[in-house]
This record gives C-alpha cells, structure tokens and sequence, in this order.
C-alpha cells in the first residue's frame, strides 16, 4: 500500500500533466514485500539521480537501509529534489541525515523508535503529515495519501488535489492528527 499509494496519486489520468513514475531499488529485479508478493523495480538507484521528486515508502524490518539507499537519497536531495516518506519510510530519510534537526512524523506505533535511534530529528507523533520544505513525511497509510495529494495541490493546484481525491474517493483534505 505504501507503494501503491504515490502510484495511484501521481498517475491520475486527470492531472494537467502527468507525473513519470518510476519503481527502484538498489538492484534493478524482484524486491520482496513482507506482504508475501514481490514488486518489480524497473531501475537501480541511479533512477534518483534525475527524479524531482523521490517517494520513499514505508517498510519493515524498521533497519537502516545502507550507505547505498543513504548516499542516494542524499544525492537527490543535494541537487534539489524533493524527498519524501510515506509511514516508516521515515527511518530511511533519517539514515540518511536528511531529517536532522528538522520536524518529522512517522507512524505513531514507531515514532518512539525513530526518536531513540535519531535524536537530532524532531519527531512530532501527532501529526499526519509534516512539510519541511523539500522534505516532507506522512504517518500511517492513510496519511500518505494526505500527504501525495497535499503534493499535487502544491504543484498544480487545488482543483487538480480535488480532482485526485474524487477519483480516490478521499477527503481532499484532512484536519487533525493521529490520534
């Protein structure tokens, strides 16, 4: 779902332009879910190196994904792209310092965990999601989907958010938080 999610937002037929879309992962192939499926990534990692905007989804066991994945994400983020996470994908953005004394959220059932491990991030358990500019974190599933529609708001306005949402059949908007 995690994955899914920026899928079905970002590909929304009814946007004025489409994003491209693109799954990777550290080897180009078969990645394993935990959900006992496999998702084929069509590149490797270098397919960051010309993404304006790169989605990280949440995933489990909660490890640091390596210096790899890290130096990647960083890269990215270097020259400007916007980096994002969708529930625990989080921890990835804190591994690569890229959280580091910024405002972050998480799933709430992780958010001690990511504090413990990463105390130069400011975990903020509450929320749904958090806007720090070009990095941006979403907490439960569900926020992901406030967080990606937030995104195309951002990019293409409100009616193109609320074109999304109808089609999602989602609350172009949520107040509130976790809890």
């Amino acid at each position: 779902f995690d994955l899914a999610i920026p899928a079905q937002v970002f590909a929304d037929p009814g946007l004025p332009k489409r994003y491209d879309f693109t799954v990777c992962a550290p080897v180009a192939g078969l990645v394993p879910s935990t959900a006992g499926f496999s998702v084929q990534a069509e590149h490797g990692l270098s397919a960051l190196d010309s993404a304006d905007t790169v989605v990280v989804p949440g995933y489990l066991p909660l490890g640091d994904p390596g210096e790899e994945v890290c130096g990647a994400l960083r890269r990215a983020a270097d020259r400007g792209a916007r980096i994002v996470s969708v529930c625990t994908g989080a921890f990835a953005l804190a591994a690569a310092g890229l959280l580091d004394h910024r405002r972050a959220t998480t799933h709430w059932q992780y958010a001690a965990d990511l504090a413990a491990r990463y105390p130069a991030v400011k975990i903020d358990p509450d929320v749904l999601w958090v806007d720090e500019g070009p990095v941006l974190t979403s907490a439960g599933l569900a926020a992901g989907i406030d967080l990606c529609v937030q995104l195309v708001r951002d990019d293409y306005g409100s009616d193109a958010a609320v074109s999304v949402a109808r089609r999602m059949v989602v609350a172009p908007h949520r107040e509130g938080g976790q809890a």
